[in-house]
């Protein structure tokens, strides 16, 4: 499904951006988003790292998704003006140019944002991932409420296998795990430390 919008689940955002200022200028942050769609969520990811780190952070994002469709959609960085709701006055102008003429009531995501997100098509059933990094923070947002009790536990222990050692994950708001707490342990609303 491609629910989404701009700073869905807003506290994670907060939580992420104090994540990111707990750690030196110095520290270079990999994170991914697994659940990418239409792009909403790993450009607000993007947002909340440069707000939180300034215009030129050690950062990059591995935005994957399943559907090749959505990810070209997210790609292009296009959207109405009225999708920008979660996003602040001050975030709109600085990470999106307002369409003219032909283009009036839809924005563009500036290229300062999108040249820190990767694109990519990942399956979370299939084994095949191709991180070779592992990650600070996975979001993998209202993504494991589609899978039976068995398929989530092997992407949680294939996400963990993906992590170091004290990164967060975060998931959706009907999404709990306390059965993987050899793997995750419970940090705050629905965000998880890798063990």
């Amino acid at each position: 499904t491609n629910l989404t919008s701009f700073f869905r689940e807003q506290h994670h955002f907060q939580i992420f951006a104090e994540l990111l200022q707990s750690k030196p200028a110095s520290h270079p942050w990999r994170v991914w988003c697994s659940a990418a769609s239409t792009g909403e969520e790993p450009y607000s990811i993007v947002m909340t790292a440069l707000d939180a780190l300034g215009s030129r952070p050690k950062f990059s994002l591995m935005a994957s998704d399943i559907d090749s469709k959505v990810l070209a959609t997210a790609a292009n960085g296009v959207y109405k003006a009225e999708s920008l709701k979660g996003v602040s006055p001050a975030q709109t102008q600085a990470y999106f140019m307002r369409g003219k003429g032909a283009n009036a009531g839809m924005v563009r995501v500036k290229p300062e944002l999108k040249a820190l997100v990767e694109f990519l098509i990942v399956n979370l059933i299939k084994d095949d991932w191709p991180f070779k990094e592992p990650f600070d923070v996975v979001f993998c947002r209202n993504v494991m409420i589609y899978f039976n009790a068995e398929t989530q536990r092997r992407v949680l222990e294939r996400i963990h296998r993906v992590m170091k050692p004290g990164g967060i994950l975060f998931v959706g708001h009907a999404e709990n795990f306390s059965d993987s707490r050899d793997l995750f342990v419970l940090k705050g609303k629905t965000a998880y430390e890798r063990r």
